[in-house]
């Protein structure tokens, strides 16, 4: 593959590490183009939810994307994915995909018992929670998830202070669980560590997505 250019829409600074991370591992030769709208989270919480003004305010930033020359596009907002969702398939051409997309069919394609989803805001563990029970319900597993909501990660914390905290919410929990899912990309960093500390699978998005964009790629280029 020749150099693509993937474009990275994010909400909130946090995001952005780590999905630039995850791409440039998986596709050293891209360009990553960052676009950022860091008010589209806060102005949704006080709204009380994604209204038409926000979502038009994410449409755009994917217009702009996609007229900018993009090969790729992620949202790395988990709570806009359904902006992703809905042009996926009249890009022209071009991979547009949310944040847990590919996070989720991955974790429907472990084929878990019990999964532990875990998240530093409660509107995006009821988000993700809500959104990967419809991904197993529609590939006819029975999994259940737990939802997991760590507040003390979402302020900036360096990556061993993150993995520390989340390691500590996780370490509390009572139920069992066969893979943990971080519903958030500000947490990726902590996967392989927390990975190595529990002994389960733990999955996260922007390794996820990073996958599922180097596979489009291939098949787009042939």
């Amino acid at each position: 593959m020749t150099d693509p250019r993937i474009a990275l829409i994010s909400a909130t600074p946090l995001a952005i590490a780590p999905a630039a991370a995850a791409l440039t591992a998986a596709l050293p030769t891209a360009t990553v183009w960052n676009l950022l709208d860091d008010r589209l989270l806060a102005d949704a919480q006080t709204e009380g939810g994604i209204t038409a003004p926000l979502a038009a305010r994410m449409d755009s930033l994917i217009e702009l994307a996609l007229a900018g020359g993009a090969d790729g596009v992620l949202l790395t907002c988990s709570q806009f994915g359904e902006r992703a969702d809905r042009r996926e398939s009249d890009a022209d051409g071009v991979t547009v995909l949310s944040a847990d997309g590919p996070l989720f069919a991955e974790a429907v394609a472990a084929a878990p018992e019990r999964v532990l989803l875990v998240a530093s805001l409660a509107s995006a563990a009821s988000d993700s929670g809500a959104r990967l029970e419809q991904a197993f319900a529609a590939a006819g597993s029975a999994a259940r998830v737990h939802p997991l909501v760590i507040p003390d990660a979402a302020a900036p914390l360096s990556a061993p202070e993150l993995v520390e905290t989340l390691a500590a919410g996780i370490a509390g929990v009572d139920e069992p669980y066969d893979l943990v899912v971080l519903a958030q990309y500000s947490l990726a960093g902590a996967a392989s560590s927390l990975a190595d500390r529990f002994g389960v699978a733990v999955l996260d998005g922007p390794a996820a997505a990073a996958r599922r964009l180097t596979a489009a790629l291939r098949e787009d280029r042939g």
